[in-house]
């Protein structure tokens, strides 16, 4: 419990220090899910559950976590946390108010793309390792005040829609350079492949998203991308969650 207090104050003071760097991508965030609908969007609301039969769960992660919709009425209580353009050292900054605090079941820890997209590629190596700890220490704080924590592995992005975009990308493959989106992909799959492996190793359950939105390079398939080539669209969240749902209602089932 020391470590992780020491890990917490850590963290915090980092987030003080770097929170005016998040504010342009917050602004993008913003603006897509206005555009979306804002009605359709959990808010950060109690997950407590007077009656004490439902299960519990608080999703924290970044705005793709934030655009995820209740398609589970009745079954869950649902406390999403998503807060746009965060990177996870600063999800775990606010671990205790927005997860400890909720004193719920069940957290699915969900995203590190900014992680990606906030580093330079001169400084990709220590911005993974840092997610790394950081993921690490929301799994110890979380079980530490008995909570069962759920990893969600990372969605890759595809590139921009647009004719301008396409013959980049498609020149840059013919020159054998690799694409902004390639790059960012091959980060997103290899830390993927860490907490798969983090994740077996400590028993700990995983939503493995990327694959259910991927085509078969390992891109985010079209129908499941916003023009952006980020941001998800409707059908990816409808996707996810009926994956989600059937996963998340076999572990209550269970016990484990």
């Amino acid at each position: 419990m020391m470590l992780l207090r020491g890990t917490w104050r850590g963290a915090a003071a980092t987030l003080m220090c770097l929170s005016c760097s998040v504010t342009a991508s917050t602004g993008d965030d913003m603006a897509y899910y206005a555009k979306m609908g804002g009605g359709n969007v959990l808010r950060a609301e109690s997950g407590r559950d007077a009656s004490g039969k439902k299960t519990r769960l608080v999703m924290i992660g970044a705005s793709y976590a934030r655009g995820w919709t209740d398609r589970s009425p009745g079954k869950f209580v649902i406390v999403n946390k998503g807060v746009d353009g965060e990177q996870s050292f600063e999800m775990l900054a606010r671990f205790k108010r927005d997860v400890i605090d909720e004193r719920p079941d069940i957290v699915i820890i969900w995203g590190f793309i900014n992680d990606i997209f906030r580093s330079s590629r001169e400084g990709i190596d220590p911005t993974l390792e840092r997610t790394r700890r950081s993921i690490t220490a929301m799994v110890d704080f979380a079980r530490a005040n008995g909570i069962k924590p759920v990893i969600a592995t990372e969605v890759t992005i595809r590139g921009r829609s647009g004719i301008k975009e396409t013959l980049a990308s498609w020149i840059g493959r013919l020159r054998g350079v690799e694409s902004y989106q390639d790059y960012v992909n091959r980060c997103v799959l290899k830390t993927n492949q860490w907490i798969k492996e983090y994740a077996r190793e400590q028993g700990i359950p995983i939503l493995d998203f990327q694959p259910l939105l991927a085509d078969e390079e390992g891109r985010r398939k079209k129908e499941y991308a916003a023009a952006d080539g980020s941001h998800l669209s409707a059908a990816a969240y409808t996707r996810l969650a009926e994956y989600a749902e059937k996963y998340i209602g076999s572990w209550n089932q269970n016990g484990h």
